[in-house]
Order: structure tokens, then sequence, then C-alpha cells
């Protein structure tokens, strides 16, 4: 039985669906072995730093299991650093609530790394998996296709399948500065009744910081709800 749609605004689809402000990550700083003071400069500066996500309603189907629904479910991730610094690495973390019955199926991207552009194309694959297909670029046809979403640079590292958390790992290659602009795919199973899927965001980063040597650990974390759509 399909569920009634959760309507979703233009509007409200333009807006961060996730946007914590970035804290320090005091514990983080604790847990290092030597001491270390961060002037109130530094802290301001560290701070003013912008990691966000933006969600499309979860496309709706229904699984080989009766009972179950798939959900494939679009984040788009923006990791954008202040003038005066630099992201060393960012981490998105999607920790679906226990009580909802989801659990992850597949997601993307998967683990990656690469030095040059390359174009990643992601295919919804029978309510059982993703099937990622990456086609390096040229250097004349990169050149054109800069703005777009699918062309990156960064290190990308993921686990979660099989467990209610998803983890994307965002890492600088050697010494070029981290820019995230990627769309991020979870497959998972939900109950078929269900309307949404409360979840918790945590993100991280470490950035480097102008007059500081070594980097300052950031978190923001936010709770939100997968919003789901009927049954496709």
């Amino acid at each position: 039985m399909a569920v009634d749609p959760i309507p979703v605004p233009d509007a409200d689809r333009a807006q961060p669906w996730v946007q914590p402000e970035l804290e320090i990550d005091e514990d983080a700083i604790a847990e290092r072995a030597e001491p270390v003071s961060l002037s109130k400069e530094i802290r301001v500066l560290a701070r003013a730093n912008r990691l966000a996500l933006r969600c499309d309603p979860a496309a709706r189907h229904a699984d080989q299991i009766p009972g179950l629904d798939v959900i494939d479910f679009p984040v788009h991730c923006v990791a954008h650093a202040h003038p005066d610094c630099r992201f060393r690495w960012a981490r998105v973390t999607l920790d679906l609530a226990a009580g909802s019955g989801a659990s992850i199926r597949d997601l993307s991207p998967r683990d990656e790394v690469t030095d040059h552009p390359v174009k990643i194309t992601t295919t919804y694959h029978g309510g059982l998996s993703f099937t990622i297909a990456a086609l390096p670029l040229s250097p004349d046809l990169s050149a054109e296709r800069t703005t777009e979403q699918d062309v990156y640079f960064p290190a990308i590292t993921t686990s979660g399948i099989g467990f209610s958390h998803a983890i994307w790992d965002f890492t600088a290659i050697g010494s070029a500065p981290l820019h995230v602009d990627r769309t991020l795919r979870l497959l998972a199973t939900v109950p078929a009744g269900n309307t949404q899927v409360p979840v918790t965001i945590t993100l991280r980063a470490a950035v480097i910081t102008r007059g500081f040597l070594g980097a300052v650990p950031l978190i923001g974390r936010q709770t939100a709800a997968i919003p789901l759509n009927d049954r496709i």
C-alpha cells in the first residue's frame, strides 16, 4: 500500500537540509598528546567554514521482501573553506534511527582515489545495489565540465553497508586544497508503512588555518528526517 508523499516545495529544495554551525571539537583536541592552545582569532577563523547537506525526497521502490520498501536517497554535500583556511578532510555520517527499522543496502560513491577529473554515473539496480561507472575525462573535456557536480579530485572512502549508519570521508590529495561539491546516494530498506526516516547527521572536518601550524578539528551535529515519496 502506497503512503501519501511528503510535499517538498521547490523553494525548500534550494535550502540546506542540514547546515549545523561548526564548532571546535574540544574532545578531539583533548585527545592529542601535546598541549594545544587556540587563540580566539584562530577559533573564529576555524568556525568560518561551511559544511552543508541538501536533499530531495527519496525515490521509493517495493522490495523483494514483503513488508519492506527500498529508498534511493540523494544528498548533495558541500564543503567550502574560508579563504584563510584549507580543509584537510571532511566526514559525513548519516545515522538512521534504530527504531525506524532502516538498513543500508548500498552507497554511492564508494571508495575512490583519483588525481584527475572523473565522471561518475550511478544507476539504481533493481532494489539490490547501485551500479557505479567511472569514466576518465580528457583534459579538453574536463575543462568544459569543471562546473558539473560529477567532476572531483579528493579521495573518498565509505562504510556502512549492512548497518544503520553511513560514513563518507573526503580527504585531500597531497597538498591540494579540499573542496567538496558532490551528490551522495544512499540505498536502504525501510518498513513499507514508514512516511519518513529519522536521521542524526554528524559533520566533522579538519582545517588548517592561517597563523596555526596544526589542523583544527571541527564538528557539527543535527537531527532531521529523510522524506519519502510514493513508490515508483
